[in-house]
């Protein structure tokens, strides 16, 4: 019980760098009742502006029973470019997911995050909706999720400050070939219900090989579009390869 109430602490001071967070490569694929959590350590290379170098950290840790999971991530990145040292973005991400049948589940989330390449001083989000599973195989599995979530921004300057509602939709499929190798792939599309040809995409794509029980390795791409960004923001496209290491516990 110390142990999770010190990861619990832990994640509370944490506030990725990318705009959308990537939820689906971070879920542990367990019928294991009980906690279970991993810390990944990754170093990301990537282009805004200009180029720039991330020493990334995540922290997660899940709950599951019988029908329900709980999920909490946290991430700090410390950002080094040409001219600055600086903990440039982070966020802190609760998730609680529902079985409702076998392929089909209730999720909801609250999540809290900034960004300072992109323009995002603080942004709070929560919403809610089904997630469906489309394909179960042996080494193959595909997901679909449609919710509807509720968002507050504010911009690096103070300038914007804009609550919206906005789509969040979903699709992902995870491949095994082998034992030790994994690849995820997830494409989020965020279109905002008010305003038109506002909208945001986000690709990411991993690959994970397994070194011991408990130590993996992991490539991870991913690539953000955003059609009208925040003020300030250094521009629409944003993309970044990262490398990292993770530890289960």
């Amino acid at each position: 019980m110390k142990k999770i109430v010190f990861i619990l602490f832990i994640l509370h001071f944490l506030s990725v760098s990318a705009q959308i967070v990537n939820i689906e490569g971070k879920r542990f694929t367990t019928d294991t009742i009980g906690w279970k959590g991993s810390y990944n350590m990754g170093f990301v290379f990537g282009k805004q502006a200009n180029n720039y170098f991330i020493f990334n950290n995540i922290l997660h840790v899940q709950y599951k029973s019988k029908k329900s999971l709980y999920l909490i991530l946290g991430s700090i990145d410390l950002l080094k470019t040409k001219n600055e040292n600086v903990a440039n973005s982070g966020f802190f991400h609760l998730r609680y997911n529902y079985k409702i049948k076998d392929w089909v589940r209730w999720e909801a989330f609250t999540q809290a995050q900034y960004n300072k390449l992109n323009g995002i001083r603080i942004r709070f989000l929560l919403g809610t909706g089904p997630r469906f599973k489309i394909v179960q195989l042996e080494k193959f599995k595909t997901y679909i999720g449609t919710l509807y979530m509720m968002e507050y921004d504010e911009n690096t300057d103070r300038t914007q400050k804009e609550f919206q509602g906005r789509f969040s939709g979903y699709l992902s499929f995870s491949l095994r070939p082998l034992k030790t190798v994994e690849i995820v792939s997830t494409t989020y599309y965020q279109p905002r219900l008010d305003v038109n040809k506002s909208y945001r995409i986000s690709s990411g794509n991993m690959l994970n090989f397994k070194i011991s029980k408990i130590v993996s390795f992991g490539l991870n791409f991913q690539l953000n579009y955003d059609s009208r960004p925040p003020e300030g923001a250094v521009t629409k496209l944003t993309y970044q390869l990262e490398n990292r290491i993770k530890v289960d516990f």
